[in-house]
C-alpha cells in the first residue's frame, strides 16, 4: 500500500510541475516597453587616446604615462589598436581586435568590446566617459603584449 501512495505522490508532484511548467508566459510582449539597448557602429572607438602603456620582459617592467596609441577602424567590425611611431614604446605589437557594440557598462550607452576567446587579448570602449582598456595577448614569440589604460583625445 506504501509503494502505491509513493507512486501516487510522485505522478501529482510531476502533474503540479508539468503544469506549472506549460503555463509560464513566454510572450515577447514581456520587456513592458522598455527601451532596447543602444546600437551603432565601431566608428565611436576609433581615435587617438592617450594614458598609461606598460609591458614587460626577462629584464623587467616597463610604464608609460602620457603614451599615445591610435585606433583605426579596418573593416565593418574590426579595430587596430597601435603605439604611436617614434616613441620609446612604440616596439609593442599592434593588435587588430573583432569587435560588437553593445550596451555593456550601463543603460543606454554605445560601448564597443572584442568578442569573447578572442585571441588578441581584450579590448573595451566605455561609451559613456569615450576612455578605452586594451589587453594584449603574445600570438607568436615575436610579439610584444601591452596594456592600456587611456582618454580619448
Amino acid at each position: 500500500m506504501k509503494k502505491v501512495n509513493a507512486k501516487i505522490a510522485l505522478l501529482a508532484l510531476a502533474s503540479v510541475l508539468t503544469l506549472g511548467t506549460l503555463t509560464t508566459s513566454c510572450s515577447k510582449d514581456d520587456d513592458n516597453g522598455s527601451e532596447q539597448p543602444a546600437q551603432g557602429t565601431i566608428d565611436a572607438a576609433v581615435g587617438t587616446y592617450k594614458g598609461k602603456l606598460s609591458t614587460s620582459d626577462k629584464y623587467g617592467v616597463y610604464e608609460w604615462y602620457d603614451a599615445i596609441v591610435i585606433v583605426t577602424k579596418e573593416g565593418s567590425n574590426k579595430l587596430k589598436v597601435t603605439a604611436k611611431s617614434g616613441e620609446e614604446y612604440s616596439y609593442v605589437t599592434p593588435k587588430t581586435f573583432t569587435v560588437e557594440t553593445c550596451a555593456c557598462f550601463g543603460e543606454n550607452t554605445q560601448d564597443i568590446v572584442s568578442l569573447t576567446g578572442s585571441l588578441e587579448g581584450i579590448f573595451h570602449f566605455y561609451g559613456s566617459n569615450k576612455n578605452i582598456n586594451v589587453t594584449t595577448d603574445e600570438q607568436s614569440g615575436t610579439d610584444v603584449y601591452f596594456r592600456f589604460e587611456g582618454a580619448k583625445q
